[in-house]
Formats: C-alpha cells, sequence, structure tokens
C-alpha cells in the first residue's frame, strides 16, 4: 500500500504471508538404485557417493516441509528536490516452522531495514 502524504513525501507498509505443507514419504528399499557416472562412463551402483540405505531412509524423518512466515514492512521516500531523495524501510520478520526440517529447528523471527539516499538524473 501506497500513501502520498504531503507534495515531497511517500509513504508504504506491506504484508506477506506465507504457508508451506508436504511429506516425504518413501522407502528407499521400494525405488530403483542410482547410477552415478564419470566422464569414462559408469562408475558404480547403489552404494556409491550419497545413494546409501542409511543416508536415504533418514529423509523421511526430516525433510517433512511445514512451515509459516510473515513480513510486515514500513517505509518511506522524502524527496528534497526533484533530483535528490532520502528513502527509508524498517521489516520485522517471522518463521514458525512447524516441525524440524534439514537445518533443525528453523523458528525466529528478525527486524532488518534500510537507509539510503539517491540522485536522479
Amino acid at each position: 500500500m501506497d500513501y502520498q502524504a504531503t507534495e515531497k513525501l511517500q509513504l508504504n507498509a506491506g504484508v506477506v504471508y506465507n504457508k508451506a505443507e508436504d511429506t516425504w514419504d518413501w522407502d528407499f528399499a521400494e525405488r530403483d538404485s542410482l547410477i552415478f557416472t564419470s566422464a569414462t562412463g559408469v562408475v558404480t551402483g547403489a552404494n556409491t557417493g550419497y545413494d546409501t540405505w542409511d543416508q536415504n531412509d533418514d529423509m523421511d524423518t526430516y525433510s517433512d516441509l511445514s512451515y509459516e512466515q510473515y513480513q510486515f514492512t514500513v517505509g518511506g521516500t522524502y524527496n528534497f528536490t526533484p533530483f535528490c531523495y532520502t528513502t527509508a524501510s524498517v521489516t520485522y520478520d517471522v518463521f514458525d516452522s512447524g516441525e524440524e526440517y534439514v537445518y533443525g529447528d528453523e523458528d525466529g523471527d528478525a527486524y532488518y531495514g534500510y537507509l539510503g539516499f539517491g540522485y536522479r538524473f
């Protein structure tokens, strides 16, 4: 949302909401094994690289996706002259993870902002 407060001052605000949910349900033994290749041809089969029973069966325990994100921003621009201006903004961001994901518990919040000066030519 933008609001022209005065001839020189424009204010703005915004809200963003994200929601994601998904699951990863499969058993390593139920799928075909991967074949890893190199420039010279096939290297080997299922026990190469990341294609191992213990690593891939763990995916089901940490790869379910469930989170909500809220982001609130307010800011404005002030025009000193038609060519010179300053702009500022502050954002509050909340990330609420429904369950631990690949890197663990990702819940948290943050404040961040910017202040800038510009010249139009």
